[in-house]
């Protein structure tokens, strides 16, 4: 059962994410599926990262086959995460001064890449990026995107997100250990960090299937 739902989820998740590759390749701007999903954020939370946005994609791609060909994989430990990932927030915030960092428009930048657009240098900046993948969990997402920083700050609001049913959850912590975001999942009860990008990894992964996505357990008492 547990593998179906894995299987089902997570299948389903690299069909829409190699559909919006593809359509990149053939010249789709992505951007306009981002601002059209914009409002669906305060109800729902970030879903662009996570299943549409090709370089986020690729980031995945490439960290299985970094635990494909078992290569050490780096993770920061969440005391340190906290502050590691404000950096991404801090770019933002210059981003809104107008103190541009156009190379760190990532999927823009991945998009332009695939067409031949970047310079070298930028390019390697973005292949960089691509190869730290392989020993850590979406590195750009993480610590650089701006866009997701933008989305995440709205999604800290949303009304349906990754719940938790304490009387199944079994305590293993696997949950927090598979997050590329490295949110701490096992310790709460409904997510609603900003860098959650609504992979449903944490869900397909639980053994004990104590994790859904829906409304909040005390929210729905009161309805």
């Amino acid at each position: 059962m547990k593998t179906a739902r894995k299987n089902w989820i997570q299948g389903t998740r690299l069909g829409i994410q190699l559909i919006f590759l593809i359509a990149v390749i053939y010249g789709f701007n992505t951007k306009t599926v981002s601002d059209w999903m914009l409002p669906a954020i305060l109800l729902a939370g970030v879903f662009f990262c996570g299943w549409v946005c090709p370089l986020g994609a690729a980031q995945d791609w490439i960290a299985w086959l970094g635990r494909k060909l078992r290569l050490p994989r780096v993770r920061i430990p969440r005391n340190l995460q906290r502050y590691f990932q404000l950096s991404r927030y801090i770019l933002y915030l210059l981003l809104t001064l107008e103190i541009s960092f156009a190379l760190l428009k990532g999927p823009y930048n991945f998009s332009r890449m695939l067409h031949g657009e970047l310079l070298t240098a930028a390019t390697g900046i973005i292949l960089l990026f691509l190869i730290s993948s392989l020993f850590i969990d979406r590195p750009f997402c993480n610590y650089f995107c701006t866009g997701g920083a933008r989305q995440g700050l709205w999604s800290v609001l949303r009304v349906l997100s990754i719940r938790k049913d304490t009387t199944r959850c079994g305590g293993c912590g696997q949950c927090s250990k598979v997050c590329p975001m490295n949110i701490d999942v096992a310790h709460t009860d409904f997510v609603r960090h900003p860098n959650c990008i609504g992979c449903f990894t944490c869900i397909s992964t639980c053994k004990k299937q104590a994790l859904s996505y829906g409304i909040h357990s005390k929210l729905k008492k009161h309805n």
